[in-house]
């Protein structure tokens, strides 16, 4: 069976794992979630105190990996119409030391084939207001560092041709609903 695929992209606080609990709610068995790899690795022990390069290239290559490896599993054992991945492959290039394109190199992959793995981008903001921003012990970045994590991934999905970008809003309800339409094109699609 082939299903459809798409990114749940953006910055740290933006809605996504919240997100994926509406679309599962909302769509019940025609959606398979694809938890986030990054928050698995680092809740699961991956240290995070050493922001040292070997670090940094250590945990994005797992993240990557992990990342394919989480949806190549959701593809062979889903009988599910749409596969929602909670960030895709291409988001670890922006974490990359020497920028997306020695990342992709590095993966033996390149930005196009990544992208072309998903049949449809959602990237969901940041909160606009500070205060509905949280911190955890798997989100380290401060609101203004969240925000610059937000236009890199921008930049980086720009290309994909069906992308849906919904920015920080104050309520979550306004994103919800226009996630679920969002959604729901796609299955029906």
């Amino acid at each position: 069976m082939k299903h459809k695929k798409i990114a749940l992209t953006g910055g740290p606080n933006s809605g996504k794992t919240t997100a994926l609990s509406v679309l599962k709610e909302t769509f019940g068995p025609q959606v398979e979630l694809v938890r986030e790899a990054a928050t698995l690795i680092f809740s699961g022990g991956f240290p995070r105190k050493d922001n040292s390069r070997p670090h940094i290239e250590a945990a994005q290559r797992i993240i990557f990996f992990a990342t394919k490896q989480m949806e190549s599993l959701a593809e062979k054992s889903s009988d599910a119409q749409l596969i929602v991945c909670d960030r895709g492959t291409v988001d670890a290039a922006v974490y990359w030391p020497d920028g997306a394109e020695a990342f992709f190199k590095h993966m033996g992959t390149t930005l196009d084939a990544e992208l072309a793995r998903y049949d449809a981008v959602l990237h969901l903001s940041p909160p606009s207001n500070p205060a509905f921003y949280q911190s955890t012990h798997v989100r380290t970045e401060n609101l203004d560092e969240a925000f610059a994590i937000d236009r890199r991934i921008l930049k980086i999905w720009e290309r994909h041709p069906n992308r849906m970008v919904i920015g920080g809003t104050e309520h979550f309800f306004e994103k919800a609903e226009a996630i679920k339409n969002f959604v729901e094109k796609i299955i029906k699609g």
